[in-house]
């Protein structure tokens, strides 16, 4: 597996039909998301952050056309990993950059191979239809991650859940905490595996902006007993939930120019 840049199936199999069959009506969008965990040796930090400061430079120099961020996950059981991620892709994009890639994993290994202690790829899709606002188009300083296994079977009603909590955070202007977005694994790691990523300003962003709790408001958005059932079957899927705070290291990351 290169280097580039633990976190970014019977039960996958049935899955992967769902998987399959959601991505093909974003068959055509730019959807796709690479996502590459990093996890250092202990002691090795510094000359990890400069091995990949160097490796960016590369992508610089030979002009690449996707861009490359890099978050340090800071809270969690992954603290002190990274996260790279290339975003906006599609499925076929991969096959143009067969030699590219072969060339970036020899630099990236020379750079930084000595450094790291495991290094994992994933690919996930982007849900727009689950998300309730776009992000920026810059990085924000800050991110809330919550990972969400779920059941085999679990898949479609917690589609079903997370959309009408998202109609519910609509009808009543319930407060965010900055921009969110919905991601679901299709290769590359456990699955069902879904990922909320939400924008954070500063670590204040963190506070809750309101003390209304999310039952109280989709007891407002559909009445109190259809509002308990949309929570009470969604938190069923739930297999494991896990939370981190990432944050954007900008000197870590390589930007392409916009043609």
């Amino acid at each position: 597996m290169r280097l580039q840049s633990i976190t970014l199936i019977v039960a996958g199999v049935l899955a992967g039909h769902n998987v399959v069959a959601q991505q093909s009506s974003a068959a055509s969008q730019a959807s796709l998301v690479e996502i590459h965990i990093n996890k250092v040796k202990p002691g090795m930090t510094r000359q990890y952050e400069e091995g990949r400061k160097k490796h960016m430079m590369w992508h610089r120099q030979h002009n690449d056309a996707w861009s490359w961020y890099t978050w340090e996950i800071v809270t969690g059981e992954n603290t002190g990993s990274y996260v790279v991620g290339t975003f906006g892709h599609k499925w076929s994009d991969l096959d143009g950059r067969t030699k590219f890639v072969e060339e970036d994993g020899v630099d990236a290994i020379a750079k930084m191979g000595h450094t790291l202690e495991s290094e994992m790829q994933s690919y996930y899709l982007l849900r727009s239809d689950l998300t309730v606002s776009a992000p920026s188009s810059e990085a924000a300083p800050l991110a809330s991650v919550t990972h969400f296994l779920l059941a085999p079977d679990g898949v479609n009603d917690f589609v079903e859940g997370v959309k009408k909590v998202s109609e519910g955070i609509k009808k009543t202007n319930y407060p965010m905490a900055g921009a969110n977005r919905w991601y679901q694994l299709l290769n590359g790691g456990d699955s069902p595996h879904f990922v909320l990523v939400g924008d954070r300003a500063n670590w204040a962003a963190f506070q809750p902006p309101t003390e209304k709790s999310l039952d109280a408001m989709m007891e407002e958005a559909y009445g109190k007993e259809q509002g308990a059932a949309i929570l009470a079957t969604l938190r069923k899927t739930f297999r494991r939930v896990t939370t981190e705070a990432l944050r954007y290291r900008p000197e870590l990351s390589y930007v392409a120019e916009q043609k």
